[in-house]
């Protein structure tokens, strides 16, 4: 598929190992704007166990966990990527809005858009699929993906068989004066929907290793920048409709059919484990598991347990 670059597309290099399957490219949502896609697939004489959805986080962009990428192909999943609107290679509205996401619809539009087109253009083009039925789906994010991702469940487009979750942001305790804020921010949005007026997370609470957050600063398709107003609102709203979304809770849904793994560090303290810990304790998926790392910060596919964590989702995955 023909494809335009972005213009710093070629600023994050990924070594793959020459033994991997690995497609790179864009494809085109339904806003005629491209998007950059990433996937790897185990060696061609490998069977293929099913294949990973996995989704990055705001300000993040996919090719950042090739590790987590690798280690799954070891254990005979392929893996399909793609960077958001606004976000690493892909289609940004201007220089200024990267991070910015202006419709959580669209995103999950979008999602749902590459998923299709991995099944028609990318999926035929793996030995183990042709002449084979749909591989299990298996669909993951870290933390705002893992909002995306769940989101995208609910949507129905496509069917998953499990879900892993990282550090996922379901939700927040609103109190009295976040909803203040809240109120606020509602009106900016619509007002200034592209001024950065809300403060970043507090990086140094991402990773444990500082190494990883240098790394990110420097990286020219990730972010750091304050929030836009836009984008704080359509995240608030995202969590709000998923914490009211009935569906969790009724075992014959889409969304309680899956198995489930939540992973989360013991010293995250960027989502609100005590939010995440009742969503959780909601869900009537009859599969689920609740898994707290030791000393691990908010990126638990990043931190140095990371061997440990990926360890203990492989083993999941297997059962």
């Amino acid at each position: 598929m023909e494809t335009l670059q972005s213009p710093t597309y070629s600023s994050y290099a990924v070594l793959v190992p020459p033994t991997l399957q690995h497609f790179e490219g864009h494809f085109t949502n339904a806003r005629n704007q491209l998007l950059f896609y990433f996937a790897l697939f185990p060696p061609k004489k490998r069977p293929l166990h099913g294949v990973v959805l996995f989704l990055h986080g705001s300000g993040d962009h996919c090719r950042r966990y090739v590790f987590l990428y690798e280690r799954l192909c070891e254990a005979g999943y392929g893996v399909i990527a793609y960077d958001m609107v606004n976000h690493g290679a892909s289609h940004c509205d201007s220089s200024k809005t990267r991070g910015h996401v202006r419709s959580f619809r669209h995103l999950v539009e979008d999602t749902n858009a590459f998923v299709t087109f991995a099944k028609q253009s990318l999926f035929p083009q793996i030995k183990a699929l042709q002449g084979q039925c749909a591989p299990p789906l298996v669909i993951s994010g870290t933390s705002f993906g893992a909002l995306l991702g769940m989101h995208t469940v609910l949507s129905g487009c496509h069917e998953f068989q499990a879900a892993f979750w990282g550090g996922a942001t379901v939700g927040m305790e609103m109190t009295t004066a976040w909803k203040l804020q809240a109120t606020v921010i509602q009106a900016l949005s619509l007002l200034v929907p592209k001024v950065r007026l809300v403060a970043p997370l507090d990086y140094e609470m991402l990773w444990r290793d500082p190494a990883y957050l240098e790394d990110f600063k420097a990286d020219a398709l990730a972010t750091t920048e304050d929030i836009t107003a836009r984008t704080m609102q359509q995240s608030l709203s995202a969590m709000n409709r998923l914490m009211r979304d009935k569906r969790i809770e009724q075992p014959d849904s889409d969304f309680c059919k899956l198995r489930v793994l939540f992973l989360t560090g013991s010293e995250d303290h960027i989502a609100d484990q005590g939010v995440t810990r009742q969503f959780f304790s909601r869900l009537a998926n009859v599969d689920k598991e609740f898994e707290v790392f030791d000393g691990v910060f908010h990126c638990v596919f990043e931190d140095p347990e990371r061997d440990e964590v990926v360890a203990h989702v492989l083993r999941w995955l297997r059962r």
